[in-house]
């Protein structure tokens, strides 16, 4: 059977995978904000792996369906955060770069340069990011548009984002 990637882990132990990808991972993270209950934190993870992220946080609910994340959940570093005074102690190491459509002030991702240590903050459907959140960010993105749907599911956007970023910062 032909697979579009190679396994190339496929008889490694567990801690040698997570090893080499953190080896390997390219220096932005990324967050998303999970407080209603949003099945779209599994793509969002399994995303972040695929695309090489140095950590994913997910901000609200401990409990998530792991099931969409097809394991990848074991190999991704993961960072719960309880409340917004975690998400403020973040900026002393990072910039908070909000992923929001309909901000007047946000700059289309493909005039955006991402810097390492950028942190990528992504809301819930429907909730988008919350104003608490949104309130401290540093800079703040879109992803342009050419259809008449308002936007796209959370999911799809961390992987369109995550790839432009991932892009940016392979040296392949």
């Amino acid at each position: 059977m032909d697979k579009n990637v190679i396994d190339a882990y496929k008889d490694w132990e567990l801690i040698k995978i997570r090893e080499d990808l953190e080896r390997k991972a390219f220096p932005y993270r990324v967050m998303m904000q999970h407080i209603q209950g949003d099945f779209n934190i599994s793509t969002f993870i399994r995303n972040g792996n695929a695309f090489g992220v140095e950590c994913v946080y997910y901000y609200g609910k401990r409990k998530w369906d792991r099931r969409g994340a097809v394991g990848t959940h074991n190999y991704t570093q993961l960072i719960h955060l309880d409340g917004i005074e975690e998400i403020k102690a973040l900026k002393d190491k990072h910039r908070l770069v909000a992923v929001e459509n309909g901000i007047s002030t946000a700059i289309n991702l493909m005039d955006f340069k991402p810097e390492p240590n950028d942190i990528f903050i992504f809301g819930e459907e429907m909730m988008g990011i919350s104003q608490d959140v949104l309130s401290i960010c540093d800079a703040c993105v879109y992803i342009q548009q050419y259809g008449s749907v308002r936007s796209v599911n959370v999911g799809t956007a961390s992987g369109i984002l995550m790839q432009y970023v991932a892009h940016h910062f392979y040296k392949g």
